[in-house]
């Protein structure tokens, strides 16, 4: 008995111990880029300066949130602790409703920002966001996910997105 215990606790801190990879700064400035890039591209009506504002902000929380959360990789072992009481947040509608309020109190005038889920209603449930032209809906947007790669923002267009079929959440503020 003892030495099961033994074990799981010492297969357990072990785990706890995998680090998150972190962008290094021309990595980081290179995905504002592309992020920014991806936005001016979605829409004409966006203004350059928000869009960069929202990359910069986007990319940079994230990693905040990473560190506030004391994230270890993958994301699905992160939330294995969170569910037996080692961790206490970043469950990814953490991460998605912390960026989504961030990101909101910014005020952008040309862009609007969506709460997106995957699967909902079910255990394999995922919550996200994107964000899109103020005129435009959620299916022209960008999907921004900070819980997939363990608060490296993963970015891509929600249509091309093929790990999720996400759709706008109206059940949650």
């Amino acid at each position: 008995m003892f030495s099961k215990i033994f074990y799981m606790m010492l297969l357990v801190y072990l785990f706890m111990g995998c680090s998150v990879k972190e962008l290094r700064p021309l990595e980081r400035q290179e995905h504002i880029e592309k992020l920014t890039e991806m936005l001016l591209q979605s829409n004409r009506s966006i203004d350059k300066d928000e869009a960069k504002d929202l990359a910069k902000s986007s990319i940079d929380y994230a990693r905040h949130l990473a560190q506030q959360y004391k994230v270890v990789a993958p994301p699905l072992w992160h939330n294995t602790l969170i569910n037996i009481g080692l961790k206490e947040r970043g469950l990814c509608y953490e991460w998605s409703s912390d960026l989504f309020d961030y990101l909101a109190k910014k005020h952008y005038h040309t862009l609007v920002l969506h709460k997106i889920g995957a699967n909902v209603g079910t255990y394999f449930e995922h919550n996200a966001l994107s964000v899109s032209a103020k005129a435009s809906d959620v299916q022209q947007s960008i999907v921004l996910d900070a819980w997939r790669d363990s608060g490296n923002l993963y970015f891509i267009e929600l249509n091309r997105d093929k790990a999720y079929r996400w759709k706008k959440r109206y059940d949650i503020n």
